[in-house]
């Protein structure tokens, strides 16, 4: 098995038994060069069998009146994130494009206090606005691509090289993942849900965001989102620190390359 990221031989990790939603045991495998981890029971799926697991695991978890997953804050949050960065300057001419959008939380709240437009769109899940069909999708097209926890979900390279060519050539894209340092070689790990298969870390996202022609990247803590951009980082960080300026607190974290937010804090000796 080879890494969908830096093409490095990856070897078994750990594995996982689920007794759900069909799956058994699950057998991970981590890259030895980036430490990006990846399922391989999922990775060898059929379409079929993985798009009935998608289906059934958001109907199961997305429809429920307590929201177990908590999303609904971070999308407000999300929501005012890009609200504030667009009236910043950050984003270029063009359409925003929500890529795996779901029902379209992000932006049925864009355009209801923001009135910002973002189409969507959902291999598995029909949005309740501005759907588009894979067909309508135009290449290079969008000054904004969002994905709200899909990276996660890709079982393989081609998708994430579609989602970003999606994106124009001076455009952005956003991404909504988990990232540390490293993954957890524990079958308990929280972020081990059964239509999780693809865990990035910092390295792996710093080698896939250059091989893509991105230069710099800024987080926000509060949204979880990660913004990759192909402008000279000094114009990105010069819009960070006037947005930072204006708020009057740190709420963009810029930096040149992969913003690697969550990695071990070094503790100096005295």
């Amino acid at each position: 098995m080879k890494c969908i990221i830096c093409g490095s031989k990856m070897h078994y990790y750990f594995s996982k038994k689920f007794n759900s939603y069909g799956l058994s045991k699950v057998d991970y495998f981590k890259c030895g060069n980036c430490g990006f981890v990846a399922s391989k029971t999922h990775y060898e799926m059929s379409e079929e069998e993985w798009g009935k697991l998608n289906v059934d695991f958001h109907n199961d978890n997305n429809l429920r009146e307590d929201n177990p997953y908590n999303r609904n804050q971070r999308y407000f949050n999300q929501a005012l994130m890009f609200f504030l960065m667009n009236k910043i300057g950050f984003f270029k001419k063009g359409q925003f494009l929500d890529w795996g959008s779901g029902v379209g939380s992000v932006s049925k709240l864009l355009d209801t206090f923001f009135s910002i437009d973002v189409k969507n769109f959902d291999k598995f899940i029909k949005p309740q606005l501005k759907a588009m069909l894979e067909s309508k999708l135009k290449k290079r097209s969008y000054g904004l691509v969002l994905n709200n926890a899909v990276f996660e979900h890709v079982t393989n390279r081609e998708t994430l090289d579609n989602i970003e060519s999606f994106v124009t050539p001076k455009g952005c894209l956003a991404i909504h993942t988990l990232v540390p340092e490293t993954i957890p070689k524990d079958s308990r790990w929280m972020y081990l849900l059964p239509v999780h298969c693809s865990f990035h870390t910092n390295k792996s996202m710093d080698i896939l965001m250059k091989q893509w022609g991105y230069k710099c990247s800024v987080y926000n803590e509060h949204s979880k989102v990660w913004v990759l951009f192909k402008d000279d980082f000094r114009i990105v960080s010069k819009r960070a620190k006037a947005l930072n300026k204006i708020l009057g607190w740190d709420y963009l974290k810029f930096k040149k390359g992969f913003m690697d937010f969550w990695k071990p804090i070094k503790h100096c000796s005295k």
